[in-house]
């Protein structure tokens, strides 16, 4: 029984790992200012600038848009983010921070599953003589 709980904790510990790391990754690309209506400004940590067409963001920096406006950054793989008019935002790639999608979803519903069975087999009372909710076998 200790031994299910262990490789259930396991494999539920690798596809948390798994799915972190595959995030990660995407979260480490450069996005880009693709679209500037109205006063946008940037930082990138040295103060605001002029947000200018093409510029290369990433998480962190900084989008601010004076009075109606917008600007738009470009992450790639159809993730964008909008910043609307009156707004300062700070960047995050849309899927980074423990934002699931649907695999991610997944991996965590079957981790789930698998933990919920782990604990009824470890309830379940082997020392009685009524049958267990799942048979454990000695």
């Amino acid at each position: 029984m200790k031994r299910l709980l262990r490789v259930v904790a396991i494999v539920g510990f690798a596809s948390i790992v798994a799915l972190g790391s595959a995030v990660a990754d995407e979260c480490q690309t450069a996005g880009t200012l693709t679209e500037v209506v109205g006063t946008v400004f940037v930082d990138k940590g040295q103060g605001f600038t002029p947000g200018v067409v093409g510029a290369s963001l990433k998480n962190g920096d900084k989008v601010a848009v004076q009075g109606s406006g917008s600007a738009v950054v470009d992450f790639g793989n159809e993730r964008m983010v909008t910043v609307p008019g009156s707004t300062t935002e700070t960047l995050r790639a849309p899927g980074c921070g423990f934002v699931l999608d649907e695999t991610g979803a997944v991996i965590v519903g079957a981790v789930a599953v698998g933990g919920g069975i782990a604990a009824a087999i470890a309830v379940s009372d082997s020392s009685s003589n009524r049958i267990p909710f799942f048979p454990v076998s000695p």
